[in-house]
């Protein structure tokens, strides 16, 4: 299954704990780019492109990422079988995720474990 760039846009969101809203907003103060939620949604459904030349590299900056992060690879890694979800306050496009991604995030987890333990 081919990725596209707005489900990567998405699901780094998603990874980050960001809103929409949160990135509109700093999409505005840092780099002076208005879009509207309904357009932030589109781009993240893969119905409008993306500027390559004014609101990616806004969008890597908000998120702290290079703009190759987004083109690491043609294709969305393949994952293995869903473990039975527990319930949490955030919800992450898997398929959206790169290796690396992946990683951060289980070292991220297994590190707020360490924490409670």
């Amino acid at each position: 299954m081919a990725f596209y760039l707005g489900q990567r846009l998405r699901a780094t969101r998603e990874l980050l704990g960001m809103t929409q809203e949160q990135v509109i907003e700093q999409l505005e103060i840092r780099y002076d780019i208005t879009i509207s939620q309904q357009t932030l949604s589109t781009i993240e459904n893969g119905k409008r492109k993306v500027d390559a030349e004014k609101e990616l590299p806004a969008f890597a900056g908000v998120y702290g990422k290079t703009i190759d992060y987004f083109y690491e690879t043609l294709e969305l890694p393949t994952i293995p079988p869903p473990i039975p979800k527990r319930k949490s306050a955030i919800t992450v496009d898997l398929d959206a995720l790169t290796h690396r991604d992946k990683l951060e995030l289980a070292a991220e987890l297994i590190h707020k474990v360490l924490q409670e333990t």
